[in-house]
């Protein structure tokens, strides 16, 4: 593999240290969590607050309007509304069309009416072309427009500046095009640092910054965006430059790790193979971090330790040390505490992963959840809302369920207006009207209250069916969900319950929870040892056959690590709450794909390829089951499409 490709994946790894805001989005809500019995009086969320980031410059460039460089290389741009103001009015006043205001009250989770006292937040990919082009002059006044096009001068703010992808996606709107731009720069490695200029052909710039291309001229509104291309499904995908392979793990087997467990800080050595990149052959393999952020943060500390000077110039064979506390348990050295802990609860839960045959299902309840909804529409790119597609999944696998198995289905949300009708349309209706069945049901107007409501559900179901004579085994859970993780990522993920993380009791307080049946029925719940290491273990089969169905039709799975007993971000390790709390034995939360991926997001953007992970779902739950289908009738395919 040529130098270029580790040029270009390390590219994008940088990149993605900054997601667009127009993605940003609350704490995401199934990651919340209950509070322990013994301290039940608390109802708080175990996602990890979060602290404000650094500031790197701050720039008032109107009267209005205030933009701020963070250290992590994004731009925040605020603006304060005027007396009177209206949402359509600071839309249109900002934005150039006052269709965008409904965006801009999501993004700021405020309702129809402006609050005048307060700042709101505005996407620098929204503002008017000359408000851009303001803010850029303000925060790095030394950038100019030429002759040959705008040249930008490095500020930096850490070990590297911000990167050719920041650069791209400021000024051309388009991040993949990081590889024109360092064509364009021959002696500019993508390790940029401060002092550094770069160019930026006149042909790639929008409008705000001196382009005249068709582009420029006319830079899509947010309504705008979430119309697809009639041709979505054929194009290629801006990035397509950049190879999948360069992310994909070497042939081989097990990658080989040295160790040093005597130094002052202990460490392992990984010599990196030919075509191999820092960001994806050590930091998201070995650490597990697959978030923009964590990514950067592995790496600049990688950097630091070994002294690397350009993370896109290492030769194949340079021995990188990664600190032990980095790595992921499997990765420690034999004999590790982490990683003989890690080997006997993965021992053990198999060992207690008793599968049992369903012949067509039959005698199987299946619970499915589709994440988020309500107000909280989760991860958002290019206008695809996170809980209206996923719940589109959510609706034709239910549909696949009932018209071709013997199944039990039933679902923890459904749309008040829409139901589980499947939309004969790319792109689904963005509902925000879906409701928690649970008795009395739950209008979705708060992220957490919901996501606990839907493991107490979830938990109702199946004692009921355990009441009912079903046997555990014959019982699932699956919540359907769309990630925003590293741009340079693709496929889905699985998430199951990692024994060491759901063990205790737990329970929720307070008039919301209590008001519910199903909460009253059983409001402290209890995992065992024995229960948690055998929900892990048939979780982990599960997941196993439900990722094996995806590869098998061709569809995406993440390159390293597929299934994952937790979640590593900011930090820290936890089981998203939906799958913790939950009684069913065998559960998992299926990311279906990676929305902050071109290529991801613009197959998630076609019926026809949510359909394909609809089916790769229901090929993956029969998979578990032991019941291998004959082909069926290309006719009887065709109406279960439908």
């Amino acid at each position: 593999m040529s130098r270029w490709w580790v040029w270009a994946v390390g590219a994008m790894f940088q990149a993605a240290l900054v997601l667009p805001l127009v993605a940003a989005t609350p704490a995401r809500s199934h990651k919340s969590t209950a509070t322990p019995a013994s301290s039940a009086t608390r109802d708080t969320a175990a996602t990890p607050a979060k602290t404000a980031p650094a500031v790197f410059a701050t720039a008032q460039v109107t009267a209005e309007i205030r933009a701020s460089l963070l250290k992590d290389y994004q731009i925040s741009v605020t603006v304060m509304p005027h007396k009177g103001d209206a949402w359509t009015r600071l839309a249109k006043r900002v934005t150039a069309d006052a269709d965008n205001w409904e965006e801009l009250a999501r993004i700021n989770d405020a309702d129809d009416t402006l609050r005048t006292d307060r700042p709101v937040r505005v996407p620098f990919a929204l503002l008017r072309p000359e408000l851009q082009r303001q803010v850029m002059t303000a925060l790095f006044p030394a950038d100019r427009l030429t002759d040959r096009g705008w040249t930008h001068v490095i500020v930096g703010t850490g070990v590297e500046g911000e990167s050719l992808w920041n650069i791209a996606e400021w000024l051309t709107g388009d991040g993949a095009k990081f590889s024109i731009i360092r064509k364009a720069n021959q002696n500019q490695g993508l390790s940029t640092h401060k002092g550094d200029t770069i160019l930026v052909p006149k042909i790639l710039l929008t409008a705000a910054f001196g382009g005249g291309g068709a582009e420029g001229r006319n830079e899509p509104t947010v309504s705008q965006a979430r119309k697809p291309a009639d041709d979505s499904t054929q194009r290629t995908p801006a990035h397509a430059d950049v190879p999948e392979a360069a992310v994909e793990a070497p042939a081989g087997g097990q990658p080989s790790l040295t160790y040093d467990r005597e130094a002052a800080e202990p460490y392992a050595v990984y010599r990196l193979r030919k075509g191999e990149a820092l960001y994806s052959s050590v930091a998201v393999r070995f650490t597990g971090r697959v978030y923009a952020k964590d990514v950067g943060d592995v790496v600049e500390r990688i950097v630091a330790v070994n002294k690397i000077e350009d993370v896109a110039r290492i030769r194949a064979g340079f021995a990188v040390k990664i600190p032990m506390d980095l790595l992921l348990p499997e990765y420690r050295p034999p004999g590790d505490p982490m990683r003989v802990e890690h080997e006997a609860a993965k021992r053990e839960s198999s060992k207690m992963a008793v599968r049992v045959e369903a012949r067509n299902l039959a005698g199987v309840r299946v619970i499915l959840d589709a994440g988020h909804g309500g107000r909280d529409v989760g991860t958002t790119h290019q206008g695809v809302w996170e809980s209206s597609y996923v719940y589109d999944v959510m609706c034709r696998l239910k549909r696949i369920l009932e018209k071709r198995s013997a199944a039990t289905v039933l679902a923890t949300t459904m749309s008040k207006a829409g139901g589980y009708l499947v939309a004969d349309s790319d792109v689904p209706v963005g509902r925000t009207d879906h409701i928690v069945l649970t008795t009395p049901m739950y209008s979705l107007d708060d992220p957490v209250v919901g996501v606990n409501l839907r493991w107490y559900l979830a938990n109702s179901i199946f004692h009921r069916a355990i009441r009912d004579g079903v046997p555990k085994e014959k019982v699932l859970f699956i919540s359907i969900h769309a990630d925003s993780i590293h741009p340079s990522l693709r496929g889905a993920m699985a998430y199951i319950p990692g024994e060491r993380y759901v063990r205790g009791s737990f329970t929720k307080s307070g008039d919301v929870y209590l008001a519910r049946a199903e909460v009253r029925e059983s409001p402290v719940i209890n995992h065992s040892k024995y229960e948690s290491l055998t929900a892990e273990g048939l979780s982990r089969d599960l997941a196993e056959s439900v990722i094996d169905a995806f590869t098998s039709a061709g569809l995406k799975a993440h390159p390293y690590d597929p299934i994952r007993e937790y979640v590593v971000r900011d930090g820290r390790e936890w089981v998203p709450a939906v799958i913790r709390y939950n009684m069913v034995p065998t559960r998992l939360l299926l990311e279906v794909c990676n929305l902050g991926n071109e290529k991801d997001l613009a197959l998630m953007r076609t019926k026809k390829y949510r359909q394909r992970v609809a089916q790769a779902i229901y090929d993956g739950i029969v998979s578990f089951y032991a019941d291998r289908e004959p082909p069926m009738p290309a006719g009887v395919v065709a109406r279960a499409a439908k």
